[in-house]
């Protein structure tokens, strides 16, 4: 037998005698074998899947409501990786690993129809090696500059974000695109992150959040940029810290991207799951304020 026939026929049986969501595509070597998702196997079905949202930690929650406001009763799962929490912290192949082994480890218990990377670092870092990995559409917060500069042209705008985003190439392609000779003052620190987590458990007042800026000489701004997702549970206490500044952050332009990607695909029913990767969490009270039942535990 001709090895090209040889591999036609092992192609044949591959694909309608094997598991559905491998395809072999006629070479042996293992990195040429392609594996597709269940779950674009399941949208050539008309199925729809629910939403995967990934953070570092609790970040995320705060584009829920506006995720829900214009995409009611959507079914989502939560994936927030409370081990690893901050990612400002982590190196970005540490970022890779981790967001890989989290969203490999939540698609094996539940299939899903999109990915929403809901920390900015992460999504600075790696959107597109999470496009290649994966078959199911990747969205991805990253800081909203480009609204700041088009509202305050000339204007004095700050970015608060994780070292990474700030110092990263991403945000300077940003900058590049959209200021049109704007400045853009810039402060990374990984400490508010911290600050914001403990604002879900025991609190955060005015005074930790002002020590942590404290290195930042200026505080009158037009605009000041939330360039961490976590940075918008502790949006009270910044506001009073940078009084008169509009503060900008991604949650209305993410929900909107996510509606106009989705284009109705995506289930609703209103089910809610979330996955831990430690115990160190939010009370069950306050996840259950936001729909969580309970909360499962994964390792990485």
């Amino acid at each position: 037998m001709h090895q090209g026939s040889f591999e036609v026929g092992v192609q044949i049986f591959y694909r309608y005698f094997c598991h559905p969501s491998l395809e072999f595509n006629g070479k042996w070597n293992d990195t040429t074998v392609k594996i597709e998702h269940q779950s674009s196997q399941a949208d050539k079905r008309n199925m729809s899947l629910p939403l995967l949202i990934v953070d570092s930690g609790s970040g995320g929650f705060s584009l829920l409501d506006e995720i829900r406001l214009q995409i009611p009763q959507l079914s989502f799962t939560y994936a927030a990786d409370y081990a690893g929490c901050p990612y400002g912290d982590r190196d970005s192949t540490d970022i890779m690993k981790r967001v890989f082994s989290l969203v490999d480890a939540v698609q094996s218990s539940r299939t899903h129809g999109m990915l929403l990377v809901a920390c900015n670092t992460a999504s600075t870092l790696i959107l597109e090696h999470l496009r290649h990995r994966y078959t199911i559409p990747v969205v991805g917060v990253v800081p909203s500059v480009k609204p700041a500069f088009e509202r305050y042209p000339r204007g004095k705008i700050l970015l608060l974000a994780t070292p990474q985003t700030v110092d990263g190439k991403y945000l300077e392609g940003l900058v590049s695109k959209h200021s049109g000779g704007t400045k853009l003052y810039r402060y990374g620190n990984t400490e508010l992150v911290r600050l914001a987590e403990k604002s879900l458990t025991i609190g955060t007042d005015y005074s930790e959040v002002e020590e942590v800026l404290a290195p930042l000489e200026q505080r009158s701004f037009d605009a000041v940029v939330l360039g961490c997702t976590h940075f918008s549970l502790i949006k009270d206490q910044l506001q009073d810290i940078f009084k008169g500044a509009e503060l900008i952050d991604s949650a209305k332009g993410i929900a909107s991207r996510i509606d106009a990607v989705a284009k109705g695909s995506l289930a609703r029913g209103n089910e809610q799951i979330l996955y831990v990767t430690s115990e160190e969490t939010p009370s069950i009270n306050y996840l259950r304020s936001l729909g969580f039942l309970d909360k499962n535990l994964i390792e990485l």
